[in-house]
């Protein structure tokens, strides 16, 4: 799953919150994330386990929650709380 991000502090501020909660991160760019839980599941179950985290931190994290956005590839359902979904440019 991906994840983007205005300003580089907030995505090293993520990719690390997700890296100890045990998903592999890597960098996509300069403004997103590729995220997967390292354990073997089921898309819908490592999708639900992403945003999951993703509302953790964004509660831990309020002033950054405008900076991130969820891209999913071929759903978008509606908003998360006050998380951002948009098809992949």
């Amino acid at each position: 799953m991906r994840i983007t991000f205005s300003e580089r502090q907030v995505g090293d501020d993520l990719a690390e919150f997700l890296r100890r909660s045990d998903c592999a991160v890597e960098h996509a760019g300069r403004h997103a994330l590729e995220v997967r839980p390292r354990l073997p599941l089921l898309d819908a179950a490592a999708t639900l386990e992403i945003e999951g985290l993703l509302r953790v931190w964004c509660k831990l994290h309020p002033e950054s929650i405008a900076a991130v956005t969820l891209v999913y590839g071929v759903d978008v359902a509606s908003d998360i709380n006050s998380l951002g979904r948009r098809k992949p440019s």
